[in-house]
This record gives structure tokens, C-alpha cells and sequence, in this order.
């Protein structure tokens, strides 16, 4: 994973933390500097596929289980600890490239200017590609002023996100399914028998085809979409009980060194390493 600007200046965690793995992702490097000491702490993350590039940072919000980006940059985040003297502060930056605020700013547009919307949906996704509630509303978005075949792509991108940023909303799946017969896909032909219902349950076919998903992605021109699931898989099996785990031959280490080597093998990185 490319070595950003200014990293000099941040306090990173050392190999006792490690560069995540089902949750946080693998690619995030945690960083010491304004952590609130329970678990909640920033992170360097480099989006699957773009090992190659800077990194964003997002924060960990331990409790809930997920990762919020928050700044789009390491230097937008040097320039908020200098200002807030390396603690966390209430003293904002303008950060005109960050996702969630452009977000926010989006649903202004939805109801009177779906087009305008539509577009600035699209530079986000792009900007950022694995968060399922943006590829969810640009899906919504293009099927209401009438542009299906890029909706059902959004609706895919929309499941096959990183549930670590938020799982996908209700309706996904539904979308997915309008998708069948008009695009040849697996999660769109394997849609009905899906549910985002986890835990709980002695057995759950949802993991077995995410699987058959998976081996489908990773032989397909769009790999990277099978590294997603399977990251999701992880995720998703890392928070059931140890009992299931060991049903469904879930090892947590064993599984990051097997991600990892998929990484390595369909992305040409094995995000362990900022080099």
C-alpha cells in the first residue's frame, strides 16, 4: 500500500495491531494520534484496488462496528490535529473532497433535481467505492429518471460494497432481483435466496453463497467485487458465536492469511505493508 504524504508526522500503530483484517478491514493501519483510549481511533485505509494510491482516513467506531470516513486525506488530517492540537477537537476543516459531507449535501438535490444529483452521486461512488448506502441512492436515483441498465450495475456495487461502512440498505436486495433476466451477474441470478439476516441461527445458507459468489467474481473481469464479498464474509462471520464459527471452519487468523493471499494474487498487493 502506497506510503502517503506527511506520515512522518502521525503515530502509527505497530505489527501488535496489525493492518486490520475481518473487522477493521485488512488495509486499515491504525493511528495513535487523538484515539479516545476505548477502542474508538483513526485509521489510514486504502480502498481495494487503489492500493496504489494515497490512502483516506477514516475513524473506528468500535461500539458500532463500523469505519466512518472522515477525512479525504492524510494531510486534510494532519491539518486537523494541528489545529485542534493533536487531540480531537471542535475546530473543523474544509475538507471539499470529503465523501460524507458531498453526501449529505446530496440529498438536498434529490427531490426537485434528480439529474444534478445523479451526477454528483456518481463522483462520489467513484471517489469512494465501498460504501453501499451511495451505490444504493445512485442506483434509486438513475432507475427513477429512467436509466435501468446503470441501475442495475449500481445495485450490484450497492451489495458488493464493505459492509464495514454500513451494511447494505433495505431494498438492495430487491433492487437486485428487478435486475434478473436484463444482466448476466451472480448475486443479481442468486438475489431471491439471499437475506441480510445474521446471527442468531444455528445454520445461515447465506455464507455458503457468498462463497459460490466469490469464486465467481475472482474468475470474472471484475475481481475485485469477489475480494469485497469476501471481506464481507469475514466480517459478517467474525460477530456469530465461536459455535458457528467452528461449524462453518471459520478460523479468524486463518481466514486473514487466505484474504490476504487473494489480495496479493487478484489486486497485485497483499495490503500488510505500507510501502
Amino acid at each position: 500500500m502506497k506510503q502517503p504524504l506527511q506520515i512522518n508526522k502521525l503515530s502509527l500503530a505497530g505489527n501488535d495491531i496489525g493492518t486490520g483484517g475481518a473487522y477493521p478491514p485488512l488495509g486499515f493501519q491504525p493511528v495513535w494520534d487523538a484515539e479516545l483510549g476505548n477502542g474508538d481511533y483513526f485509521g489510514l485505509y486504502w480502498p481495494y484496488g487503489r492500493e496504489n494510491s494515497e490512502p483516506i482516513v477514516c475513524d473506528m467506531l468500535h461500539d458500532e462496528w463500523v469505519l466512518q470516513v472522515s477525512f479525504s486525506s492524510v494531510a486534510f488530517f494532519v491539518d486537523y490535529l494541528e489545529v485542534n492540537d493533536w487531540c480531537r477537537g471542535d475546530v473543523d476543516i474544509n475538507d471539499p473532497g470529503l465523501v460524507t459531507k458531498r453526501f449529505q449535501r446530496i440529498r438536498e438535490l434529490l427531490r426537485n433535481h434528480p439529474e444534478e444529483a445523479v451526477s454528483q452521486l456518481q463522483k462520489i461512488c467513484n471517489d469512494f467505492p465501498e460504501a453501499s448506502e451511495y451505490w444504493f441512492t445512485l442506483a434509486s436515483q438513475l432507475r427513477r429518471i429512467g436509466n435501468h441498465s446503470e441501475s442495475h450495475l449500481a445495485s450490484i456495487r450497492a451489495f458488493a460494497s464493505n459492509w464495514a461502512f454500513g451494511l447494505p440498505p433495505n431494498g438492495t436486495l430487491r433492487l437486485l432481483q428487478n435486475a434478473k433476466g436484463k444482466i448476466d451477474d451472480p448475486l443479481v441470478d442468486r438475489s431471491s435466496e439471499l437475506t441480510m439476516n445474521y446471527g442468531g441461527v444455528k445454520e445461515n445458507s447465506n455464507y455458503k453463497i457468498l462463497k459460490e459468489c466469490i469464486s465467481v467474481y475472482l474468475t470474472s473481469p471484475t475481481p475485485v467485487l469477489g475480494i469485497l464479498l469476501n471481506q464481507n464474509y469475514g466480517y459478517m462471520m467474525y460477530m456469530e458465536t465461536n459455535a458457528f464459527q467452528e461449524r462453518n471452519g471459520f478460523v479468524p487468523a486463518r481466514w486473514i492469511e487466505e484474504h490476504s493471499l487473494l489480495c496479493a494474487k487478484y489486486l497485485g498487493d497483499d495490503r500488510t505493508q505500507i510501502c
